[in-house]
């Protein structure tokens, strides 16, 4: 019989840690093991069908409700949960104050799964972790945290009761590992390293497609991610409003959810309507990124960025801020360009990069030479999967 194992995420859209999984998803031995897929939003999405026919996908009508705030309390007390849609009111009006308390709510709110598994993975952590442990059930139960710990404090109450009562907590980079070590000493040899899966098989296939745009200036810039401050698109655009200045012609593609729909104002009033197109959700962003002359990565602070990953699997010069975890993924000079967060050094970074083509070809050439398939990673699960307990 094939042993059971049970992914839990909150939803599978175009952001990084669901494009992680769906890689995770694509290399998990489907013919050893019997996969199972929680997805924990009742929105769905065409980025679902990027997961392997194998697995069966699971949703839960009350799960769903309770993560769809005030139209999910409308339906739970349609279909008769009184209870469970006052403590979702609760837990809303809890969160602005205290996320972790708020977070720990929900999970209680959610309902018992009674089905048993030989391993749970949770690629969320927060109310996810806190669901897994208190309640559903396997012989093996495994966290995932995206980011810099230092970073997203919020839950760090919470989590200090729920870390130690997982088997292993994974996160995606060096610095991620050591942030969570330092946080969370106590749990220290359960912290493990677990990057980001990256097919470079799949990314070639998909960069192939044709793409409808006709992409015609000689200069192509692409940021991949949510429209948001986090993602610093607001550095972002006052960098294009310096290039424009400086008379450079390009064009700018942002990939990904709009978050803040404030950006396209920004956009418009920095007079930059020519050189700037919010594309919105891309399902395939590797045709265009196959055609960047550069990928701009702005953002504060990330994990560990898959799209950063992505693009170097495609071999394209990268400008990116000095976010706390760039140098797990980028060297400066070597294979990328690392610059100060604000716009005068990102643009500085951008120009140099436009002018000096030997330095881009010696960024392309390192990446060619430097190529990671880490498939590989997931032996990780495999070996506590296998252990005995």
């Amino acid at each position: 019989m094939k042993k059971r194992i049970l992914f839990l995420i909150g939803i599978i859209d175009n952001g990084g840690v669901a494009r992680s999984l769906i890689n995770l998803l694509n290399v998990v031995d489907a013919n050893k093991y019997e996969i199972h897929l929680l997805i924990m939003s009742a929105k769905q999405s065409e980025y679902e069908k990027l997961i392997p026919k194998s697995i069966t996908i699971h949703r839960n009508f009350i799960i769903g409700c309770l993560l769809n705030k005030w139209e999910g309390i409308i339906n739970l007390f349609k279909h008769k949960y009184p209870i469970i849609a006052l403590g979702s009111v609760l837990r809303i009006i809890i969160s602005p104050f205290n996320k972790g308390i708020a977070g720990l709510l929900l999970s209680k709110l959610f309902p018992k799964i009674e089905d048993e598994y030989d391993m749970i993975v949770d690629y969320n952590g927060q109310q996810n972790l806190y669901y897994m442990i208190d309640k559903l059930n396997a012989k093996h139960k495994v966290t995932f945290f995206h980011s810099d710990y230092k970073k997203w404090q919020h839950y760090k109450i919470i989590d200090k009761k729920y870390y130690p009562k997982a088997d292993y907590i994974f996160s995606i980079s060096n610095t991620c590992v050591s942030s969570l070590k330092n946080f969370f000493p106590e749990a220290t040899s359960k912290i493990k390293l677990f990057e980001n899966i990256s097919r470079p098989d799949i990314i070639y296939k998909l960069s192939e497609k044709d793409i409808q745009d006709n992409l015609k200036s000689e200069i192509i810039l692409i940021t991949i991610g949510h429209v948001c401050f986090n993602k610093g698109t607001d550095i972002a655009l006052k960098s294009a409003k310096i290039l424009k200045d400086r008379g450079y012609k390009f064009k700018w593609l942002f990939l990904g959810t709009i978050i803040e729909k404030k950006y396209l104002k920004l956009a418009k009033e920095l007079g930059l309507e020519e050189f700037i197109k919010f594309m919105g959700n891309i399902e395939n962003p590797y045709p265009y990124i196959r055609k960047a002359t550069i990928i701009v990565h702005t953002s504060r602070f990330e994990g560990k960025s898959i799209a950063i990953d992505e693009s170097k699997i495609l071999c394209k010069p990268i400008v990116a801020t000095n976010f706390s975890t760039v140098k797990d993924q980028l060297t400066n000079g070597v294979n990328a360009s690392i610059c100060n967060i604000n716009p005068n050094d990102i643009s500085n970074s951008i120009e140099m990069l436009i002018t000096d083509k030997q330095l881009r070809n010696n960024y392309i050439s390192y990446l060619k030479n430097n190529l990671i398939d880490n498939s590989n990673e997931v032996n990780k699960l495999y070996q506590i999967l296998e252990a005995s307990k």
